[in-house]
């Protein structure tokens, strides 16, 4: 009987643990505090890591002009400006971003890159990034440094087509203004090909789900 009602236990146990490892990530706000402002901090790749964003690995990042790509000016579509912004207490913005492949050959499951702000402190700026498997981190290592940037994912993209994303940003500090017009980030971006999105975790879940009713269905046996 101790043993039949110890199975049971740790059956559940397993199954509310795949259960938390399978659950979406939250939203994870990151700052491009790496070396130099390109990328984000060992550290910050760590904890973005655990909230369940996946870190891409082995692939090269190529410059987005090699691709021909079109990025316009992205439309704002909503703000919350601080009076006093800080890195704790950013003023944030959602824009949509859009990517033209103008180039002669459509992109392979693409993520658009982001290496480093052209604009405002790149320690005091950052994404918000968003759950659903769509964003992630890219590790580059350079010598005896890792460099994490966060990347977007873009799919598969034929030649003149768009595809569009929206991106959260982060300022933790006063936003500049052209006229009465206030600035968000700009930022330089890469290209990197080849890598599928992650896959998505319906199937875990509903393993999970079946495993844990059936040791609750043997517990009431």
């Amino acid at each position: 009987m101790r043993l039949r009602t110890w199975g049971e236990l740790r059956a559940l146990a397993v199954a509310a643990a795949l259960l938390l490892s399978a659950s979406p990530a939250a939203a994870f706000p990151v700052v491009f505090n790496g070396a130099s402002g390109f990328g984000v901090s060992a550290a910050t790749a760590t904890s973005v890591s655990a909230a369940g964003f996946p870190i891409i690995d082995g692939a090269t990042i190529f410059p987005a002009n090699d691709f021909s790509l079109a990025i316009p000016a992205p439309d704002v579509l909503s703000h919350n400006i601080q009076s006093h912004p800080s890195v704790s207490n950013p003023t944030t913005a959602q824009s949509r971003w859009s990517v033209t492949d103008g180039g002669e050959v459509g992109l392979d499951d693409a993520w658009l890159v982001f290496l480093t702000p052209l604009t405002y402190t790149p320690s005091k700026v950052g994404i918000d990034l968003q759950p659903g498997g769509h964003w992630a981190l890219v590790d580059v290592p350079v010598g005896k440094t890792d460099y994490f940037y966060p990347a977007v994912f873009l799919g598969d993209v034929d030649v003149d087509a768009t595809v569009t994303f929206l991106m959260n940003h982060i300022v933790g500090e006063a936003l500049t203004q052209q006229g009465s017009t206030l600035v968000l980030p700009q930022y330089s971006v890469g290209l990197l090909q080849g890598v599928p999105l992650p896959e998505a975790s319906t199937l875990v879940f509903l393993a999970t789900g079946l495993g844990l009713a059936a040791a609750l269905r043997r517990g009431k046996a």
